[in-house]
């Protein structure tokens, strides 16, 4: 009985991580396959990856409702401009990634999301990098996103916040405050997601 309940919990433990590990590089491999079959040479975040985002946004959004039963209220307050989205960085940020994929499949509207830069060290995830519009976020590069018309999404807390925070979900911004910089600069609101 205790091997059993240490196997299970084992399995319970890894195989969520694990799972989204798996559909994340699945989702780089398919839009590989997309753009050697369609010869894509486009900007990543061109209209032309629609059809390869739509079918990735529809794939996530159906696991997030099974797996999760995700439910997102509130999508029609987003503006129709520009704007920054700040949401609370989880230690596994799965939901916002179901987030993207429903704003993109209700709105059809592209949110470009601000990563650290070890993200960008990961192998094998540049193109679902670049086709989802994860950016490394520097001040000018998201300057430039909201000129463009973009949402631009960033978790002010981010790993800080996602190892030290607790299950009563306390915010960890120490003193980054940048985003809010980012947004008078812009002249854009900013819309905080929980």
């Amino acid at each position: 009985v205790i091997i059993s309940l240490t196997i299970s919990a084992i399995l319970v433990f890894f195989i969520v991580p694990l799972s989204i590990l798996f559909f994340i590089y699945l989702s780089n491999i398919l839009l590989l396959i997309y753009q050697r079959n369609g010869e894509v040479k486009g900007d990543p975040l061109s209209d032309v990856w629609d059809s390869a985002r739509k079918t990735l946004a529809s794939f996530w959004d159906i696991y997030a409702r099974i797996w999760h039963g995700y439910e997102l209220h509130g999508v029609e307050n987003l503006p129709e401009g520009p704007g920054i989205l700040v949401y609370y960085h989880g230690a596994i940020p799965i939901d916002y990634l179901y987030f993207l994929s429903r704003l993109f499949l209700w709105k059809k509207r592209l949110c470009l999301s601000v990563a650290d830069h070890f993200v960008f060290r990961l192998p094998g995830l540049k193109l679902l990098l670049e086709v989802t519009g994860v950016m490394p976020g520097t001040r000018e590069e998201c300057l430039i996103a909201l000129k463009n018309g973009y949402l631009v999404s960033v978790s002010p807390g981010g790993l800080r916040e996602a190892l030290f925070s607790d299950e009563s979900y306390q915010l960890v911004w120490g003193n980054r405050k940048g985003f809010a910089q980012v947004a008078l600069e812009a002249k854009v609101v900013s819309i905080v997601c929980y």
